[in-house]
């Protein structure tokens, strides 16, 4: 009786996904609790360039803090209505996101649902900053 051979099994390479870098579950979170896309969210942490930290000088004397960039004036207001301080969104990522949640969700509805008015009016009402802010986020946006 001649063996009948056994096959061997060749191994597969197995793809090596790529590192991404993690989106923190609080901006998950506050993108879910406020109804917003979390790739919006996310562009729109992209396009503000902050970090942990920061605090960027306006020209016109206001200063904008922490990841999402969110300027005194709105700083001051979820102070005196909700006891976010400063310091928090600007210190601690998930204050700050969930802040820039908050205030992009306050626009949109401002904007009478107008989705891409209120991402203009994160940044601002004038024209010709709101317009090609929209077109920053937007084309961050697709880059993931």
């Amino acid at each position: 009786m001649i063996p009948v051979p056994v096959p061997v099994p060749v191994p597969v390479p197995v793809p090596v996904p790529v590192a991404e870098p993690p989106v923190p579950v609080c901006m998950v979170e506050a993108a879910r609790d406020y109804s917003l896309p979390l790739r919006v969210m996310i562009a729109l942490w992209m396009t503000e360039g902050g970090s942990t930290g920061t605090l960027s000088p306006n020209k016109n004397g206001t200063v904008d803090h922490g990841p999402f960039q969110i300027n005194t004036v709105w700083a001051q207001k979820l102070q005196g209505e909700f006891g976010v301080s400063p310091q928090m969104i600007t210190q601690n990522f998930c204050w700050s996101a969930r802040a820039a949640a908050y205030i992009l969700r306050y626009e949109i509805n401002q904007a009478n649902g107008s989705f891409w008015d209120g991402v203009g009016h994160y940044h601002s009402r004038t024209p010709k900053y709101k317009y090609p802010y929209i077109e920053r986020v937007y084309n961050n946006s697709l880059k993931f």
